[in-house]
């Protein structure tokens, strides 16, 4: 997590300022990034907090991302044991988006939720290249 505070400073100086739109990085979407690092390695403090930082500022217009912040919460409860919960909360969240909001990254992260060792791959460390 130390890196992350290396990326909020690099983020300080290369951010976006654009609030709406799918393909900028805003503070907000940056904190999106980070809820699901944190989530992933079950840093549940880190996320809630990069959660509420994304609350405050993510326009009502994008509704995708609260969906992704709903996922990252389902994810930490499976990772803490109460697995029907987290993934009772992960669906709830896709199901209330109409289908063409169904973005490939959110049914990804239903799967990764829904079926954890089938998503293994996603948690596996990283490669150094040579």
């Amino acid at each position: 997590m130390a890196l992350t505070e290396t990326g909020r400073r690099i983020f300080d100086k290369v951010g976006s300022e654009q609030k709406e739109s799918d393909y900028a990085v805003p503070w907000w979407r940056f904190n999106v990034f980070i809820s699901l690092l944190a989530a992933r390695l079950g840093a549940e403090k880190v996320a809630v907090t990069a959660q509420d930082a994304v609350r405050v500022e993510l326009p009502s217009s994008l509704p995708r991302f609260a969906a992704h912040l709903e996922m990252h919460r389902g994810l930490i409860l499976v990772r803490a044991g109460d697995r029907d919960e987290g993934v009772a909360l992960a669906r709830g969240s896709l199901d209330a988006l109409p289908p063409e909001k169904h973005s490939l990254t959110l049914r990804m992260s239903m799967d990764e939720i829904a079926e954890p060792e089938a998503a293994e791959c996603c948690m596996a460390a990283p490669r150094r290249r040579r």
